[in-house]
């Protein structure tokens, strides 16, 4: 079985309605034309699970693909509070998810995983869960090259399901609302 296919979301599970829920929100908050931001978030998603799965943690696939599909929101989301654009992101997801089953998942991972994901460097006490969220932003930012022990073949089939097209331009679009807003995070946020 391929990569991709071993990966999807559970459409037949509690938490089937999250996918929608998740597609529904990514395009009324995102502001860019393209898939390329969409396409990162796919990606992020497949290579969590991927990652989970290899390290036998449990989380939802529905609930990831929500995690993944907000996880960046907080940057361009202009009505949220949050102290950061991550903590802008959980206050979405917060949001979106009240009265939602989401299988189970405590919200204190579901916390970490929105807030910690782009962290560069370990964060101690993080759950396994957003361990896996956050190795899978930097297989993502690396293009592959950093893998943390999946597969090259599976991770390059992820990378060609789901082209790069203008992320590129979005990340540069990122990067000018962080200094603009604030610029600590790319320090505090990301390393530490």
């Amino acid at each position: 079985m391929s990569a991709l296919a071993a990966t999807q979301p559970e459409p037949r599970a509690s938490t089937h309605g999250l996918i929608e829920l998740a597609d529904r929100i990514f395009d009324s908050v995102s502001p860019y034309e393209g898939d390329g931001l969409r396409n990162h978030c796919r990606r992020l998603y497949h290579l969590a699970v991927m990652l989970m799965e290899r390290e036998g943690v449990e989380l939802d696939r529905n609930v990831a693909y929500l995690v993944a599909m907000l996880h960046d929101l907080g940057l361009v989301s202009e009505e949220l509070e949050g102290k950061t654009y991550l903590h802008r992101s959980h206050a979405l997801f917060e949001r979106v998810t009240d009265g939602q089953d989401l299988g189970g998942a405590p919200d204190d991972i579901l916390r970490e995983c929105l807030v910690f994901n782009h962290r560069l460097l370990p964060v101690t006490g993080l759950s396994r869960q957003a361990n896996c969220f956050r190795r899978a932003v930097q297989i993502e930012h690396t293009h592959g090259v950093a893998r943390f022990g999946l597969d090259k073949g599976a991770v390059g089939e992820i990378f060609a399901a789901y082209p790069r097209d203008n992320f590129d331009r979005v990340l540069v679009d990122f990067t000018w609302r962080v200094v603009k807003r604030e610029p600590w995070t790319l320090f505090r946020g990301i390393f530490f």
